[in-house]
């Protein structure tokens, strides 16, 4: 019976071992990571040199963690291990708190908040043409979450502060409008349905008078944010929504990077890395949006970040054309190339976390 045991473990054991070694080489590699939302590493290329100093077999590990069969279902049981069973409080600087994952963004860079400053106060210096400047601030769900929960947490009075007195511009303040609540529960943007108010805001201290707009709203159920993917723990879904009207459905989207017209939504992005994609496309250079039905003639420059691609939609009501412009993408020396700042209004709408690593902006 003892031998029995001892043959039935070895037995096991090297089914183990070579059933996984079938697995890695029978399995096609996969080029993306959707739920890490990153790109996987292919097999590395010997070379002499390579061998010789070493780096193709540091390349050959990164490969073999990357494509290791099952590597989804080991991930969510470390991770379960990891917040369960032995109750540590992050995970790579990720954590959960009232029902939400989060990353752990715990310090203020006064150097970084400083050269996003500098690079609005440019933009604004070399466009005096413009009608009026506005600038406003979204807190990113740590402000609502980190120190409630006993995490660390920025000095975000100090880095609202900073920003709000270093930008010659119209502060609006929409920190009074938003809690946790607006925010996805595995993702780090706010829902579009909960900031109804935070567009009516800046759409008034921008001086329109806001026309009541009858939504439709549309849902795209099971959304798993960033988080959820960098964690790999077991979470309940989200569900995504958007807003439509008339508005959106005539609206006309071109960008600077691809010739053919876009939407205002497209539930085909849902499918991307980034389902948030959804809106506007996700990540573009300069985006312009047409409003055929305005009833003006007024002309909207967006700087933003992410969080802009959502609300983006709620402003376009009062404006005749808006254009979006994501700094992390095009140099604003380029900027009079592409657009006429000329009476038009302009808003800086960046969150914390972009205002804190402001060399992201070119």
């Amino acid at each position: 019976m003892e031998k029995f045991k001892k043959y039935a473990t070895i037995g096991l054991f090297l089914l183990l071992i070579f059933g996984l070694l079938i697995l890695h080489i029978a399995l096609p590699d996969q080029g993306l990571s959707y739920s890490e939302r990153r790109k996987l590493e292919a097999f590395p290329k010997a070379t002499l040199l390579s061998i010789k100093d070493g780096s193709f077999f540091d390349d050959l590990e990164s490969y073999l963690l990357d494509h290791f069969p099952l590597r989804e279902t080991f991930r969510g049981i470390k991770a379960d291990l990891h917040f369960d069973l032995f109750r540590q409080l992050d995970k790579s600087g990720l954590y959960q708190a009232d029902g939400h994952l989060m990353e752990l963004d715990p310090v203020l860079d006064e150097k970084q908040l400083a050269l996003a400053i500098n690079k609005i106060n440019a933009v604004i210096s070399a466009h005096p043409e413009a009608a009026s400047y506005y600038f406003s601030i979204i807190p990113d769900k740590n402000y609502f979450l980190a120190s409630k929960n006993g995490y660390p947490a920025m000095d975000y009075e100090k880095l609202i502060s900073s920003a709000k007195n270093g930008v010659p511009a119209a502060y609006i303040d929409i920190l009074p409008l938003l809690s946790l609540s607006d925010y996805y529960n595995t993702d780090s943007h706010w829902k579009q349905e909960n900031i109804l108010p935070v567009a009516e805001k800046l759409l008034a201290e921008m001086g329109n008078l806001p026309h009541e707009r009858s939504y439709t709203t549309h849902e795209l159920k099971g959304y798993f944010g960033v988080y959820a993917g960098q964690a790999a723990v077991s979470v309940p879904a989200d569900t995504l929504r958007y807003l439509t009207d008339e508005v959106t459905e005539n609206a006309l989207v071109t960008s600077l990077e691809q010739d053919s017209p876009l939407s205002v939504y497209s539930e085909a992005d849902f499918k991307n890395v980034d389902p948030y994609d959804v809106y506007l496309s996700g990540a573009e250079a300069l985006l312009t949006i047409e409003n055929p039905l305005a009833e003006n003639k007024k002309h909207l420059i967006l700087f933003r970040d992410s969080f802009g691609s959502s609300i983006a939609p709620l402003l376009m009501g009062e404006y005749s054309r808006i254009t979006v412009v994501d700094l992390r993408y095009i140099r604003s020396d380029l900027l009079s190339e592409y657009l006429d700042f000329t009476g038009a209004d302009v808003l800086f709408l960046y969150s914390t976390g972009i205002l804190n690593n402001g060399a992201i902006l070119k």
